[in-house]
């Protein structure tokens, strides 16, 4: 009986200390008011000029049109360990005119792309708060334009949030 009970209890002493050490040394959460820059967890980026530079919109003085992706987005937030609300969000993309099949045709890479940039803001607290504040809309449009040029080129003109809505769990 002996020879069952110290290997049991060597391996929830060690689980112990495992969770202790986890939970003392993890990353302090960011503040309330914190800068969103400033709560990268890898520290800011390495990177060039041109690669820092923001893309803009293309103003072609032609005429465009509008592809609207299908689906609309749905992004969890989360702070701390618990979900706290939904994001839906539907977006377009600006094209000039006869291209809309150039995004429908990449539009499963687009919506990952796309995708990865809603979860990463969602992580970065741009969803809590006032989220439809204008600095932290342009981050995000900043980062969907961004997102959609390295997939259609320059096909992409502007990228649009049409409808953005956030559900509290």
């Amino acid at each position: 009986m002996k020879k069952l009970i110290i290997p049991f209890a060597m391996v929830i002493i060690g689980a112990g200390a495992g969770a202790g050490a986890a939970f003392f040394t993890r990353p302090p959460l960011p503040e309330a008011g914190a800068d969103l820059a400033e709560t990268d967890p890898c520290g800011p980026a390495q990177t060039t000029v041109a690669e820092n530079a923001d893309p803009q919109p293309i103003e072609t003085g032609q005429d465009s049109e509008f592809a609207v992706l299908g689906k609309q987005f749905i992004v969890p937030v989360i702070e701390g360990e618990a979900l706290t609300a939904m994001m839906l969000v539907s977006i377009s993309i600006e094209v000039p005119t006869g291209q809309t099949n150039d995004i429908y045709d990449r539009e499963p890479r687009l919506r990952d792309s796309m995708l990865q940039d809603l979860f990463a803001h969602a992580n970065i607290g741009g969803f809590s708060g006032n989220y439809t504040e204008n600095s932290k809309m342009q981050i995000l449009r900043t980062d969907l334009l961004r997102s959609a040029r390295d997939i259609v080129g320059e096909t992409a003109l502007d990228v649009l949030v049409l409808d953005i809505i956030k559900q509290d769990v």
